[in-house]
């Protein structure tokens, strides 16, 4: 009981106080059976402090209070969404773990481990990359990313197929592109596009769904750094 009564009195102190922001005259969800609406709500910090009628507001508001008039409009909780592709997951775990990487040697590194341990023609499969955690630019590089030929020289004879951390991305070895046909004058495949160096040298296969929202927030003045094998798998 006692317990009780102090929680209702530190909630009844927090909504006496001003609050930081009213959201007034909608419709507010609740999500509480015995309360399934309400017509304004007041936040205080990181917390709700108050539901109630658009004239129970007036006591929430203050000289710092930030009011929004909903005019009627609905406003529901947020929604706080996390999942993962059970057989993405599966397969990510079968792999090389590129999460913790932060140069491209790193990333290297490991594929030459993985090497030493497959027979030749297996591929090797990674998934986790991210260029935001590099610390420094891969060098030699195309437009910032890494020439397959670095690549190559741990791994000439296993295709290497290595996922950018989205899913939506990857980087290859010449083993791969051979295998999957992609040459010099290969054109950009349907939804994508194929980088390529001044020598006109393939140097990574680029989705282009994701260059295409960057360049549309952007106003067209940058190239997403991401890269992606034509929809290729292993097996093909």
């Amino acid at each position: 009981m006692r317990v009780f009564v102090l929680a209702a009195l530190a909630a009844a102190t927090l909504s006496a106080q001003p609050a930081d922001l009213v959201l007034r005259n909608g419709k507010i969800v609740t999500m509480n059976p015995a309360q399934p609406t309400a017509q304004a709500i007041a936040v205080r910090g990181d917390r709700i402090t108050a539901l109630g009628t658009d004239r129970a507001a007036q006591a929430w508001i203050g000289p710092g209070t930030k009011v929004i008039d909903l005019r009627g409009m609905t406003a529901i909780p947020g929604f706080i969404e996390g999942h993962g592709h059970f057989t993405g997951v599966g397969e990510y775990r079968m792999g090389l773990d590129l999460r913790e990487a932060r140069t491209w040697n790193d990333i290297v590194d490991q594929v030459a481990r993985a090497v030493k341990q497959a027979k030749p023609g297996d591929w090797i499969i990674g998934r986790g990359w991210h260029q935001s955690k590099w610390t420094s630019a891969p060098a030699p590089n195309v437009e910032g990313f890494p020439l397959h030929e670095s690549l190559d020289k741990v791994s000439p004879n296993n295709p290497v197929l290595l996922t950018h951390a989205s899913g939506h991305a990857a980087f290859v070895n010449g083993k791969a592109l051979e295998l999957s046909g992609v040459t010099p004058k290969t054109p950009n495949p349907s939804g994508g596009e194929i980088l390529k160096d001044t020598n006109h040298h393939v140097r990574r296969c680029r989705l282009a769904d994701v260059y295409r929202r960057r360049a549309q927030e952007d106003g067209g003045q940058s190239r997403a750094p991401h890269a992606h094998l034509d929809d290729a798998t292993p097996a093909q």
